[in-house]
């Protein structure tokens, strides 16, 4: 498949997609305003001076640091100090009472032709998660669809990572399997793109909840949000071309001060994306999920506030013939 896109590519006089990052322009990040104006609706072990434990207890860690607004350069993208991890996880989806009533109630949402919501999300769409837990998550999507032939759930741990650190990440992704999901353990979202079978699949939605380049308390403030910015940037490079023309990709996170000034619509723009809506992200509205900390942390995390940031291609934006061959337009 490599050899015939290189083909077309020599044939057409197209370049290949990765840019070179020294080549984007030294711009600087505007401050973040508000989240208001928009609303509407295995990786290796990690190393001891890589990173640290995040807290046992509390909420998402806001490093207590100032809430004041400042502006922040673009992370060089060639940095060879970048790792990064995920956040995105939960406890176990587990079918308590209370549960299945909630499930319950989203599959009275149910179409007459079959198809099934759970928030903005439909059983008729081609889903791609990134950056899971113990897929808890993934799990609330595929119980409340009553199928998961269409999601494709992936993590940037291994299988051996996450049955030693996550209790239910094994049954929850007996649960996905059991209802036709695809799972995938070592994927990196920022290079996805690149990498088999991905760069040959397209998705309607790509999801990524809580991203979180890791944990540095001897980093700067400014430090740390380069990394996050850094990873967000990537992450939005490789979503915006695995998914459809009028695809979209989402990320939900905190939105109040040090997460407000990574500035996802900014970076978003960087890579050719555009803002389509934002609206408040409750964990309740996806029965059995639970927020947890990243890197085998077990423990939950207060999410509130949070939004769904929902970023789409722009429109009349000429796709590339590459592009065009893949998706069969």
């Amino acid at each position: 498949m490599d050899q015939i896109l290189s083909i077309f590519r020599w044939l057409w006089g197209e370049t290949d997609d990765k840019k070179n990052p020294s080549e984007k322009p030294p711009l600087i990040y505007p401050p973040r305003l508000g989240s208001d104006t928009k609303s509407s609706s295995s990786r290796p072990a990690l190393q001891q001076n890589q990173i640290t434990s995040p807290p046992s207890l509390g909420s998402c860690s806001d490093y207590t640091f100032q809430t004041n607004l400042r502006t922040h350069p673009p992370p060089p993208l060639s940095s060879s100090s970048f790792t990064h991890s995920k956040t995105s996880g939960a406890s176990c989806f587990q079918p308590t009472l209370q549960t299945l009533e909630s499930h319950q109630q989203l599959s009275s949402r149910s179409s007459s032709t079959g198809e099934r919501w759970i928030k903005h999300y439909s059983s008729e769409y081609k889903i791609l998660l990134v950056g899971e837990g113990d897929f808890s998550f993934s799990a609330s999507l595929a119980v409340a669809f009553a199928s998961a032939t269409n999601i494709t759930a992936t993590s940037l741990d291994s299988i051996e990572f996450l049955s030693t650190n996550y209790r239910y990440a094994l049954s929850n992704i007996d649960t996905l399997r059991s209802l036709g999901a695809k799972v995938m353990h070592d994927v990196d979202a920022t290079k996805m793109a690149h990498v088999f079978p991905f760069n040959c699949m397209r998705f309607d939605r790509v999801v990524y909840n809580f991203p979180l380049a890791g944990f540095f308390p001897n980093a700067s403030r400014e430090d740390q949000i380069r990394r996050n910015q850094m990873l967000v940037q990537l992450f939005l490079e490789n979503a915006k071309k695995m998914i459809h023309i009028d695809g979209e990709i989402h990320i939900a996170h905190k939105s109040n001060g040090f997460f407000l000034e990574w500035n996802f619509e900014f970076l978003a723009s960087r890579v050719g994306l555009r803002l389509v809506e934002e609206e408040p992200f409750n964990f309740m509205d996806y029965p059995g999920y639970r927020t947890k900390y990243g890197f085998g942390g077990d423990n939950n995390f207060n999410c509130n506030p949070s939004r769904t940031y929902k970023f789409g291609k722009i429109p009349n934006e000429k796709p590339s013939y590459l592009q065009m061959l893949v998706e069969g337009v």
